[in-house]
């Protein structure tokens, strides 16, 4: 094993640099370290900081970020609290074990052990510990003046194995870092946990349409369907066990996960997709982080989706996403309308607000007192069941179409995946 003349380079960054290491064992009490994490669809810097424990500012002094725009498979660091070879979660409302499993890549069943949960139950604000090694792996805090050449040497293993199983692309590491270290019946490297995504080639023949109806659950219908909720769940992308009336689903067959696009609309150049509301719900489901990029000034707000069984109850993610929105109503929040583009990945869909914050919330720090509607074509209110005409003429002013054209491609849409 040649392990000299490698360059080894230990990084500090404003959080790591104000920790204490005096060994790289981890203590019975709780002490602060930094996990990497893959970042994942939906996640947000504020979102994070909710489940970690820690503020979108830290996050963004740590990883050197200047906005708060995030990618789906960017590597973040996170400061976590690590006590007995876990870290601390706070359960977010919407989350799931599922959810939090998959995220984390760590299997339902040794979350619920490590939180001495006896059921897969939870509620927004509950403390979760998330274990950080797999079986077989023992977890390891860098100390200041450590590097993956000392590391190595010091536990009889190679840096080459270390940057593989860390999934390291180099080899800087950072003071307070968890590494994993191999047992002696360690995987090389580790694989994930039991709730690893069943990646398949695309086949809607492996599925079957249903339509949420009122007081069904995930549960029930996984029974019902012979599959699994963990199934569900992955084939349909949810961010949410909350399921609402009319809401489509894609049920797998059998008892593993489909890959299925979901619906596709029609599309024309610089404008937003077009699916109506029966449809893009599936793309917008409960639970789920977008961004919401207004038509007439480009000026954009995430977002999430609270429910609703009518039209998309949203609410702005963040004070300063509040700040933004209110931006387009200078006059005060009103019921005036605006037409929109929600993007989510690489769709952006045509839609429309309305600017007033109304009834329930589930974000508390956002300063916005509630929710407000977003609706898509032939979303209808929730009080009266009527299609809005203003809501209508939005969405085809930012789908760039007239009224007969997107009756006919509502119907060819329906057509074509109602099936």
């Amino acid at each position: 094993m040649r392990l000299r003349g490698l360059k080894h380079t230990i990084f500090t960054a404003a959080l790591a640099s104000s920790l204490f290491f005096s060994s790289g064992a981890l203590p019975a009490q709780a002490q602060p370290a930094i996990q990497k994490y893959t970042v994942a669809a939906g996640d947000t810097l504020w979102l994070l900081s909710q489940r970690y424990g820690t503020t979108v500012e830290e996050l963004k002094k740590l990883n050197s970020l200047t906005g708060t725009d995030l990618t789906p498979g960017q590597q973040l660091f996170l400061p976590v609290s690590l006590e007995a070879e876990s870290i601390s979660y706070t359960v977010q409302k919407g989350d799931t074990l599922f959810l939090i499993a998959n995220r984390t890549g760590t299997g339902i069943e040794s979350i619920k052990k490590a939180s001495n949960l006896s059921s897969d139950a939870l509620y927004p604000g509950q403390i979760l510990r998330i274990p950080v090694a797999p079986s077989a792996y023992t977890a390891y805090v860098v100390k200041s003046g450590d590097s993956l050449w000392s590391i190595a040497r010091e536990k009889q293993a190679s840096v080459e194995m270390l940057k593989s199983i860390n999934k390291l692309s180099d080899d800087n590491i950072l003071a307070g870092q968890i590494l994993l270290l191999p047992g002696a019946s360690a995987a090389f490297p580790p694989e994930q946990e039991e709730n690893a995504v069943d990646n398949t080639a695309e086949n809607t023949a492996a599925v079957t349409l249903y339509r949420v109806k009122t007081g069904d659950t995930l549960a029930q219908i996984a029974a019902w369907f012979g599959t699994t909720v963990e199934a569900i769940y992955q084939t349909n992308q949810l961010h949410s066990d909350t399921l609402m009336p009319g809401q489509p689903l894609y049920i797998p067959k059998g008892r593993t996960a489909v890959k299925v696009s979901g619906p596709i609309g029609v599309k024309k150049e610089q404008y937003g997709e077009f699916l109506p509301w029966e449809w893009a719900r599936w793309i917008y489901n409960p639970g789920a982080v977008a961004t919401v990029i207004d038509w007439q000034t480009g000026k954009k707000f995430n977002i999430r989706h609270l429910g609703g069984s009518s039209h998309a109850d949203s609410e702005p993610l963040t004070a300063a996403d509040t700040a933004v929105m209110a931006s387009l109503y200078p006059q005060g929040w009103s019921w005036s309308t605006r037409p929109v583009l929600l993007q989510l990945g690489s769709r952006l869909l045509a839609a429309s607000i309305a600017g007033m914050p109304h009834s329930v919330e589930s974000i508390k720090d956002n300063n916005f007192n509630g929710h407000f509607d977003l609706y898509f074509y032939n979303s209808r209110s929730h009080n009266t069941n009527q299609i809005q005409p203003e809501h209508q003429a939005n969405v085809l002013a930012a789908a760039g179409l007239e009224a007969r054209e997107a009756n006919e491609s509502a119907a060819q849409i329906s057509a074509r995946y109602d099936k």
